[in-house]
């Protein structure tokens, strides 16, 4: 039985808070720039998700339209802490 990303990880919402509000405050250099910070933090530091995962995620933002580094942050949000994230 596969188990989610989802049901793997839960962190602390005010760590998924924190990250997410140093990034918006100090993160320069477009949706592009983000998304790049996003795997760094969440990929290789933190270990929320995997790097396909993550690679999924982004195809996904890039169908929806809107915003992609924004979608980004509340996709990796809801999978590391679910609903509140």
């Amino acid at each position: 039985m596969k188990i989610s990303h989802r049901a793997q990880h839960r962190h602390h919402l005010r760590e998924v808070v924190l990250l997410f509000l140093r990034l918006g405050f100090t993160a320069f250099g477009g949706p592009a720039a983000h998304i790049a910070m996003f795997r760094d933090e969440t990929v290789e530091r933190r270990k929320w998700v995997t790097d396909q995962h993550f690679l999924d995620l982004l195809g996904a933002t890039n169908l929806i339209p809107g915003p992609n580094s924004t979608e980004m942050a509340i996709h990796l949000a809801l999978c590391a802490r679910g609903g509140p994230g």
